[in-house]
């Protein structure tokens, strides 16, 4: 089943973001919890694991 969906992201450290859109450019993304958690926090359980730094790319 596809939709037309979007993945909306504001994280511009991320090589996949574009800012002036505020879109991830990936078709899917991995949602994962943080290492160790089950803190049932939204902020902990809810990382994006597709998130790769500018950094990196360098």
């Amino acid at each position: 089943m596809h939709h037309c969906q979007r993945i909306m992201c504001s994280v511009g450290s991320c090589i996949f973001n574009t800012p002036k859109d505020n879109l991830c450019t990936l078709e899917a993304i991995q949602v994962s919890a943080a290492a160790k958690s089950d803190s049932g926090a939204p902020y902990d359980e809810t990382l994006c694991a597709s998130y790769k730094s500018h950094q990196k790319k360098l």
